[in-house]
């Protein structure tokens, strides 16, 4: 019988679509077949009791989820209530370790607790990207501003900071699939 994973997911920049194409293609190395679903532009069309499990995720930005997850949570809440979940955020904050405590309550504790009957398996906090030339006027005022705040003084801050983990992307997946074995 062949392993099913849903990934369900919100995305501002791209980021978060970049991890969930890691995602995929590790959990298919596995042996698991894979749907991923960016949530602006499409939902799921089957049930989701086809699927071992479904994840649902969201870049963060200005300390907030993308809001199609949270509808999707809402919305599918009592189908979920008997599926394996996992949640997982992709974030600035995953990148500095002073913070990740502090983010895992902030971005998927408060998930976990706003939706008790969700109970996932487990989540991920997985690093993000500053990608300045990506951002508007002011956004891009706001997020250099933020970074430089945790730069050691004199230390030039680049066009681009890549926080993301690719190997701890791959390992999250791996433990996913050892909890939906066949």
């Amino acid at each position: 019988m062949t392993r099913k994973m849903l990934i369900c997911y919100g995305s501002r920049y791209g980021t978060t679509t970049e991890v969930v194409q890691e995602m995929k293609k590790k959990a298919e190395e596995l042996g698991i077949t894979t749907d991923t679903f960016f949530l602006k532009k499409e939902k799921p069309s089957s049930s989701l009791h086809e699927y071992d499990l479904v994840v649902i995720g969201s870049g963060i930005a200005a300390g907030r989820w993308t809001n199609e997850p949270l509808d999707f949570i809402k919305n599918n809440i009592e189908a979920l209530t008997t599926q394996k979940t996992a949640l997982f955020v992709v974030c600035g904050d995953a990148g500095n370790p002073d913070r990740c405590d502090e983010a895992q309550r902030m971005y998927l504790d408060s998930v976990s607790e706003q939706y008790p009957e969700l109970n996932p398996i487990s989540t991920a906090l997985i690093g993000g990207v500053f990608d300045f030339k990506k951002y508007n006027f002011a956004v891009r005022a706001l997020v250099k501003k933020i970074v430089k705040s945790n730069l050691s003084p004199g230390e030039e801050l680049p066009e681009k900071i890549d926080y993301r983990d690719w190997d701890k992307v791959r390992d999250w997946v791996r433990e996913l699939a050892e909890q939906i074995q066949v």
